[in-house]
């Protein structure tokens, strides 16, 4: 048997005629061909930081969010008639329907924003799985739960202290305008909700100081979101910040944005669907003051 060069003492000479064989490296049992290129795994590139974006650029979404509102008003403006731009404003004031469809655009121009941040700046092509989408295998229990969700709020309602008239309630009694609002509640809204609070500000908290952090810190935030609507009645605010919890707590349990936009769809489908029956199908909205 020949011995390979390295194992071959030094006293006995090589025959006549003969070349030292090469030696093929050998790693973890594996001969590899010669000259291949083998790296220990310490040597190999980290993986892509997860996820891609720090709080930085969850600052940067945030300020897009307000300019975003702001170029869609004024384009909105385009369509009020008026001599001047206090005229516009006064009758923008009073049609909240063009204010919605603001804010629907303002919405997808923050898409737009989002999506360019995540593929391009910061080299992440695959946007959805780069903000852990990950639909979930069954919808049923995010459905259940989110429309559960919904009907005990409505029973906690009666013992806590909200305001009388909102502003939400002011815009219920315009068909036009109610039927907008129910359809951004259950398209967009809880889409651009879920993405920011759950998707781009849940991870960057998280990685840095844990799940449970995580979950609380975007909770608030998201109730605080949601008061204006609600006359800043502390009780409404209370609430909807449990359901952020909820939400950031699916979002942690089932590492998916997309669980959680079920339950806000459902969530938000329940109040939507009992104003459509309470309403005949919005014919009688007058029936909402009885």
């Amino acid at each position: 048997m020949n011995a390979s060069p390295d194992e071959r003492p030094e006293n006995v000479p090589l025959a006549a005629g003969t070349e030292p064989a090469e030696v093929i490296p050998v790693w973890r049992g594996v001969t590899a061909p010669p000259h291949a290129d083998i790296r220990p795994i310490d040597s190999l590139p980290p993986p892509p930081p997860d996820p891609a974006w720090n709080g930085w650029d969850v600052l940067r979404i945030m300020l897009m969010f307000v300019v975003s509102f702001v170029l869609s008003f004024l384009a909105m403006l385009v369509f009020v008639p008026g001599s001047n731009l206090k005229s516009r404003f006064v009758r923008f004031g009073a049609t909240p329907s063009l204010g919605i469809l603001a804010q629907f655009l303002a919405y997808l121009l923050l898409l737009g924003y989002m999506y360019i941040l995540v593929t391009k700046e910061r080299g992440r092509p695959r946007f959805w799985d780069a903000i852990h989408w990950h639909w979930p295998a069954n919808f049923g229990p995010f459905l259940a739960a989110g429309f559960a969700l919904q009907i005990v709020f409505i029973f906690l309602e009666r013992f806590l202290p909200f305001p009388k008239q909102t502003p939400f309630d002011e815009l219920l009694q315009q068909r036009t305008a109610l039927v907008l609002i129910l359809m951004f509640a259950v398209t967009l809204g809880p889409l651009m909700e879920e993405l920011f609070f759950r998707g781009f500000f849940y991870p960057v908290v998280a990685r840095r100081f844990g799940m449970v952090a995580g979950v609380l810190a975007t909770a608030l935030p998201f109730g605080l979101m949601h008061a204006a609507q609600y006359g800043y009645s502390w009780a409404s605010v209370l609430l909807v910040s449990i359901v952020g919890v909820v939400l950031g707590a699916v979002r942690a349990a089932k590492d998916s944005v997309a669980a959680g936009f079920i339950l806000h769809i459902a969530y938000n489908g329940t109040i939507t669907l009992m104003l459509l029956i309470a309403t005949d199908g919005f014919r009688h909205l007058e029936k909402l003051n009885q």
